[in-house]
């Protein structure tokens, strides 16, 4: 789980453009800036008519890296345009002050700030990778799971990243926090090594929406059948011969799963755990500010939840882990052992963890390591649960949550080219 830090900029926009101007004007790239809490904030938009004559676009937040996100919605009525991304709530309402320029204000929660765009040439400012592209993929119960594939061609060998718990999208990012791009950044560091990746929204993440999604219709299996699927349709459908998984957090439970039912070429544990996840829950919560009355309640929960029943009476404090709705999905993922799961994988494992890692201990990958004794394992000193650098005595933790702008980890980077490579 990412740990919820404040972010500096959470964007999501919903604009309504309205002015005597034709719709036609939208097309093309529109520049501003947003002031968060007295920073200055560039946001970029890209914005293409189809042939079909509907509207699509993309977005980019330059100062944090995040390049190339997609809308979730691009509605254009006469001159008023809606747009919106549903992962992060958000508003943008503004009007055609002449074909070049747009006034308006942008709303987040409780606060606005005005948000003044103006037409430019992007051509040469925003940075693209010609290789990327968005595939979808059915999986159970008629999910669509969209993805990113980065890859040159099927003789290539391919990594699947799967992305660790929560509303994490494909490209690593969390609407709590600021964009911090890890799993992107991961994806072209291989592409660089010409490795080729898909990199994946989770069922009920992003664009990997659920229609008449409920959260207490989802099991943690619902998970495994997804990479599953994915892996049948790169390697049966796109022709790519090897195969790898990449499972970042909880990611690296339903890799490791998925391992066990595909012929993986190999399988890839990154700040995964080690331990049951009511232990880890149990670590966290107890390093909490709770209060100890509230403490001690968590041992009973999990203990019921374990037995396959769910709790009615819980600390309201306490909802947000235990909420009804997420129950039924809590109950499936404690079935699972990491130590007796990993022993059942017959195929190469690399076990990745950060020593600055605040979220997932170095115990969790020594318990895996010494399950699986073929294994191999890397600590990577100063590494933080984003896969990027903490500094000396992880004295720059908080950062690797929001700045969006640092790279990751080049000793991780390394470490799983060699293991694809080898293997």
């Amino acid at each position: 789980m990412k740990k919820t830090i404040k972010s500096t900029l959470v964007v999501s926009l919903l604009i309504c453009l309205s002015h005597s101007l034709s719709a036609q004007n939208l097309s093309g790239d529109w520049k501003g800036s947003i002031d968060a809490n007295g920073t200055e904030i560039p946001l970029i938009f890209h914005f293409l008519k189809t042939i079909s004559g509907r509207f699509e676009g993309k977005w980019d937040s330059p100062k944090q890296n995040a390049n190339g996100l997609s809308f979730s919605e691009v509605d254009v009525v006469g001159d008023s345009i809606h747009l919106g991304i549903k992962m992060i709530g958000g508003a943008f309402r503004g009007r055609f002050i002449n074909n070049d320029s747009i006034s308006g204000i942008w709303k987040q929660g409780q606060h606005e700030t005005s948000l003044n765009l103006s037409r430019f040439d992007s051509k040469i400012s925003v940075p693209m990778y010609p290789d990327e592209k968005e595939i979808a993929i059915s999986s159970a119960g008629k999910v669509k799971l969209f993805g990113t594939l980065l890859s040159k061609n099927n003789h290539q060998k391919i990594a699947i990243i799967i992305a660790g718990s929560g509303p994490t999208d494909r490209d690593g990012n969390n609407p709590i926090i600021a964009p911090t791009n890890e799993y992107q950044m991961l994806a072209r560091s291989l592409d660089s090594q010409n490795i080729a990746s898909f990199r994946y929204d989770k069922r009920g993440v992003a664009k990997s929406i659920v229609e008449n999604f409920k959260e207490r219709d989802l099991v943690f299996e619902d998970y495994i059948k997804d990479a599953a699927k994915i892996f049948d349709f790169i390697h049966d459908t796109l022709g790519f011969k090897n195969v790898y998984f990449i499972g970042h957090s909880e990611g690296s439970l339903i890799a490791m799963i998925a391992s066990q039912k595909k012929k993986v070429d190999g399988y890839i544990s990154v700040a995964g755990a080690g331990r049951p996840i009511d232990v880890i829950l149990e670590e966290q919560m107890h390093k909490s500010p709770l209060a100890d009355s509230v403490k001690q309640q968590i041992t009973t929960i999990f203990k019921q939840l374990k037995q396959g029943k769910e709790v009615d009476d819980f600390p309201k404090i306490l909802s947000p882990l235990f909420r009804k709705s997420i129950q039924p999905y809590m109950i499936s993922w404690l079935k699972y052992s990491p130590e007796k799961e990993i022993k059942k994988l017959n195929c190469p494992i690399l076990i990745i963890q950060g020593d600055c890692d605040a979220q997932v201990q170095i115990i969790d990958a020594e318990n895996l390591h010494n399950a699986h004794k073929k294994s191999l394992l890397s600590i990577i000193p100063m590494m933080s649960h984003t896969l990027k650098s903490a500094g000396e005595n992880c004295g720059n933790q908080n950062k690797t949550y929001t700045d969006g702008s640092l790279p990751i980890d080049k000793i991780l980077v390394d470490d799983i080219v060699k293991f694809i490579k080898k293997n």
